[in-house]
C-alpha cells in the first residue's frame, strides 16, 4: 500500500471522528503537538520507526509523553496506530490531517518572505488580497531573508510571486546566458 494513502486514510478517519464528537479544534491542536514532537525530537522518531520495540512499550511511551497533554481520543488514536503497526506513519498522518483540516475550513497557508519584518498594515493588505482572490482565510508565515536584497516573495500553496531584487537579478542572468 502507498505510504501517503495510509496516512491520508488515518487522517480522514481522525478528522471525521473529531467532527462527529465536536472537538475538531482540540484534535487539531493535539495533531499539531504530535507534528512538533516528530519534527524536533529525533529519539521519538526512532521509537516510531524501530520495528523491534513491541506495541505495548510504544503505547506506554505515548502515555508517558502525552497522557495529560492531549485529548483522550488523540491518545486512543496513538494507541490504535501502534497496535496496527502504523506508528511510523505518524508524521505523514499529522501532515495529512492538518492539510485536510485547512481544506475543510478554507484556510490558505501563505509564506511571506522579505528582508524586513512586515507591519500590521501589510499583514492586513495580504489578508484582504487572499480573502478576495481565493475566498479563503489565511495562515500567514513570515520569514526574514536577507538574501532577497529587497522586495518580497509570496508563496500561496504551489504558487509563488517573486518580486525580490535577487529574483529579478536571477531572471536577468538566465536571459543573459540564453
Amino acid at each position: 500500500m502507498d505510504y501517503s494513502a495510509i496516512a491520508v486514510r488515518y487522517a480522514k478517519a481522525l478528522l471525521a471522528l473529531a467532527e462527529e464528537k465536536g472537538i475538531l479544534e482540540g484534535i487539531k491542536d493535539d495533531v499539531t503537538l504530535f507534528q512538533m514532537v516528530c519534527n524536533t525530537e529525533h529519539e521519538f522518531i526512532r521509537l516510531l520507526e524501530f520495528p523491534v520495540i513491541p506495541a505495548s512499550k510504544k503505547i506506554a511511551a505515548f502515555k508517558a509523553i502525552f497522557e495529560n497533554k492531549v485529548n483522550p481520543i488523540s491518545l486512543e488514536f496513538l494507541k490504535l496506530i501502534a497496535n496496527k503497526r502504523r506508528e511510523s506513519y505518524l508524521p505523514a498522518m499529522c501532515y495529512a490531517f492538518l492539510k485536510l483540516y485547512k481544506e475543510k475550513l478554507g484556510i490558505k497557508t501563505v509564506t511571506f518572505s522579505s528582508v524586513l519584518e512586515i507591519n500590521d498594515a501589510v499583514r492586513e493588505i495580504i489578508r484582504k488580497l487572499i480573502k478576495k482572490e481565493y475566498n479563503a482565510d489565511l495562515e500567514l508565515i513570515e520569514q526574514k531573508d536577507k538574501n532577497l536584497i529587497g522586495g518580497f516573495i509570496l508563496r500561496i500553496d504551489d504558487e509563488q510571486y517573486d518580486t525580490s531584487v535577487s529574483g529579478q537579478l536571477e531572471k536577468i542572468r538566465r536571459e543573459f546566458i540564453k
